[in-house]
């Protein structure tokens, strides 16, 4: 390593802990950004942390904008390198990024879905194969959405997928799931959903292993809740894995994904119907115009203002990003919501930071197999330790403070801890639970009477409960809680270790209302919204009031699949009826390389993309009108005929040359006005600026005396003239207008246009007289 090269370490404090790192200088150049250790999400770190090593290598700076979604992480990755980096005395010399001003995309597809996570990627997958185009936005920086922070653990019933784990004599159906649904939940759950649920999921897993290469295997774990063994998942035991590959799989057969784009608003056709979507990105607002919509947003947890009263005490795990977006955007369709007040409370979590917690449930289900106990802070046992989690769950918040303890031995709490260790903890952050006596989660070792007192637990009371414990594990018989006897074992040795669990969900249950077979949402009458499906977490009801383990990625997996097929059918549906929106053919009035009216009719598309289809013309091509071409009519100008015989309505800016309008534009209206004559009862819009004050005005008199000519006889909107002047001062770098009058002007006269394509539309003609223009040698 020579002078000019140096290795600079350092420390980040990131959402779950210290994010160790290395950045390496040469010659005062940043060279790479090397991540050693930390304990964050993998499936959300490992897609991120590319994207932010990027961007500081390619702007040779640390000043660069964190990764949505993942902001915290990010930026203090970011702050904590600058300052070693300036620490070091290394002076790094940015690159100077271009200016950037704020831009519109106008996008069009058969079907746009909302939300990145396994529901949307399903669904957007299954569209994509049934041969439509597709496009999904994800607000984040990052794909997986709440199923990131989950296992890939789900159910496989009815799928070959399934009979090849489990054999074709498993007494395993969708008839067996759906009772088991309804069993657990207390009969809480939607049986029109649940059906939909437990018979889709089986092709479900079929299509999707197929299309991503998903190689499933029986789970590790097959929970008490489900009547028959039928939990399946992938090697990894992650769900990253099974974004990773599905997404890849999207991309691979023609999908678009666009990450960091969040949906502020829908579109919608004259009718008042779903019609695609207005994002916003980075320096960038995305109008998607589609076909059909689906809605896979996910959940509210961790909007405040949106929990209820029946989540206070139960602390969140999910990501902070699920903040109930779509419930913002959609208000307008006045959409029917049903149990708002329904969240998955898993009873196996450790509370990391005020109302935070992480998942043991794996560590926790291993702990209670080899003997452990949960009592409260009273000494007290609470509930029979292997049966399912909802009694767990109901227990633990029957408790006066809402936690209880896990105690186990020293060779439990080995297993335990590896578990731990595995699934979203670090050997560091447990030995800080253990080292913070003062503080939540409580992590105790010792005697059992250390123990006790560290935690604050009833000694005497818990000293009984261990002697009571070890002689039910000795007999093989629970008297107490009916325990099953392959789950009583003795405690061994003198060292305990006493583990705080409490109450913490994620997901939540409630949701929108759907059609139970295509899944189209449901305003509050009762009636579906047309072109807008819903799929995973947003969409409640199917689980009802508890979801079994497993079944949370069931509904996403299963609802996806159908939400995507049911998307592809409307697409198609509207394809083939014709399209409802307006097509709007606009001229640009020149035929010079740099005009303003050309910025104009620009600007007009991105104020009006959303509303009506909007074409830009252009006339340099074509060429000077003459009259011995007649008969061998460029193409040129039959295409451009075409387009103006097709348009609903025609949009023409005009420039003015020496008061009147430019000679290439009524060399245009020559040729289609005695070649062609498309402009017949054709309703037309006249707009134009200049660099003068009076904006084209004689232009435009000029035009419309044009317009009215034989061979012409287009209708043109009476008044309504807009005219902008001193052009130079009236658009910014992205061809927007600047002034807010003029803008509100110009969409007034639009307004007023596509109500006099209506009118025209209903009006009966007169046959127009077969006459050509005149034309003067």
């Amino acid at each position: 390593m020579t002078k000019n090269e140096k290795q600079i370490k350092g420390t980040a404090q990131g959402h779950n802990g210290i994010i160790n790192y290395e950045v390496d200088v040469a010659n005062d150049n940043i060279e790479d950004l090397k991540i050693l250790k930390h304990s964050e999400t993998s499936g959300i770190f490992n897609q991120v942390i590319d994207k932010l090593k990027k961007n500081i290598l390619t702007q040779q700076s640390f000043d660069v904008d964190a990764v949505s979604g993942a902001t915290v992480m990010t930026q203090a990755i970011l702050d904590s390198a600058k300052k070693a980096v300036q620490d070091e005395d290394v002076n790094i010399t940015p690159v100077i990024q271009p200016k950037q001003e704020h831009r519109t995309t106008n996008l069009k597809t058969d079907v746009v879905v909302i939300g990145g996570g396994e529901a949307g990627l399903v669904a957007a997958s299954r569209a994509l194969t049934m041969g439509q185009d597709v496009i999904l936005v994800e607000k984040n920086g990052y794909l997986g959405g709440a199923t990131i922070l989950n296992g890939s653990n789900v159910t496989g019933t009815g799928s070959k997928v399934s009979e090849k784990i489990f054999g074709n004599d498993s007494e395993d159906s969708p008839k067996l799931l759906a009772e088991d649904v309804a069993r657990e939940c207390k009969h809480t759950n939607y049986p029109d959903l649940t059906n939909l649920m437990v018979h889709n999921i089986g092709p479900a897993i079929d299509f999707i292993s197929d299309f991503a290469g998903l190689d499933y295997q029986k789970a590790q774990t097959q929970t008490p809740e489900h009547s028959i063994d039928r939990q399946i998942e992938l090697p990894t035991a992650s769900s990253y894995e099974f974004i990773q590959k599905v997404s890849k799989a999207f991309e691979k057969h023609g999908g678009k994904i666009l990450l960091g784009t969040r949906v502020e608003n829908l579109i919608y056709t004259k009718n008042g119907e779903v019609n695609g979507l207005v994002a916003e990105a980075d320096g960038e607002t995305v109008n998607i115009k589609a076909k059909s919509v689906v809605l896979a947003a996910g959940g509210y947890g961790a909007n405040q203002k949106m929990r209820t009263p029946e989540s206070k005490g139960i602390d969140y795990y999910g990501p902070m990003t699920s903040t109930g977006d779509a419930y913002n955007f959609n208000e307008q369709l006045d959409l029917k919501t049903h149990d708002m007040d329904w969240y998955k409370v898993y009873p196996h979590g450790v509370e990391v930071e005020p109302g935070i917690a992480k998942l043991t449930t794996y560590a926790s289900k291993k702990a209670t197999d080899m003997g452990s106990i949960y009592v409260n802070s009273k000494g007290k046992r609470i509930v029979n330790e292997s049966d399912v989690y909802s009694e767990f769950r109901d227990a633990i918040l029957d408790q006066p403070d809402k936690i209880s303890y896990l105690l186990m031995d020293e060779r439990t709490w080995k297993e335990f801890y590896g578990l731990m260790v595995l699934h979203d903890f670090t050997e560091k952050e447990v030995q800080q639970f253990f080292d913070d006596k003062d503080n939540r989660p409580v992590f105790v070792k010792g005697s059992l009477d250390e123990v006790a007192k560290s935690a604050g637990v009833d000694v005497q009371s818990l000293e009984e409960t261990v002697k009571h414990y070890q002689q039910y594990a000795k007999d093989g018989v629970d008297p107490e809680f009916g325990r099953d006897a392959q789950f009583l074992h003795e405690f061994e040795g003198n060292t305990y270790y006493l583990v705080e669990q409490c109450a913490r969900f994620a997901t939540t249950l409630g949701g929108y209302s759907v059609d139970s077979n295509s899944l189209e949402l449901v305003n509050k009458m009762n009636n579906t919204v047309p072109n807008y499906f819903g799929a995973g977490e947003v969409v409640g009801g199917a689980n009802g009031h508890d979801s079994m383990p497993s079944m949370m990625n069931t509904w996403g997996i299963s609802s996806g699949y159908v939400a995507g097929a049911s998307a592809s059918e409307n697409a198609e549906q509207r394809k083939a009826s014709g399209s409802d929106e307006k097509n709007i053919v606009s001229i640009v009035g020149t035929n010079a390389s740099k005009s303003y009216n050309r910025k104009l009719l620009c600007s007009m598309k991105d104020l009006f993309e959303t509303q009506v289809d909007f074409d830009i013309c252009e006339i340099d091509q074509i060429p000077l009108f003459n009259e011995d071409l007649l008969n061998d009519e460029p193409l040129l100008v039959k295409e451009l005929a075409k387009k103006v015989e097709n348009a609903d309505g025609v949009v023409i800016a005009v420039p003015e040359y020496d008061h009147a309008v430019p000679a290439a534009l009524k060399s245009v209206l020559e040729w289609l006005s005695c070649a062609e004559h498309p402009f017949t009862n054709k309703p037309v819009m006249i707009v134009g600026t200049s660099l003068g004050i009076q904006g084209t005005v004689r232009a435009q008199m000029n035009l419309r005396q044009i317009l009215d000519a034989p061979g012409m006889d287009a209708s043109v909107m009476p008044g309504n003239e807009f005219m902008l002047p001193q052009a130079p001062n009236q658009f910014d770098e992205n061809n927007h207008l600047v002034d807010q009058g003029s803008e509100d002007f110009l969409k007034e006269c639009f307004d007023h246009f596509m109500d006099y394509i209506d009118t025209a539309a209903h009006k009966v003609q007169p046959e127009p007289e077969q006459r050509l223009s005149v034309v003067n040698d």
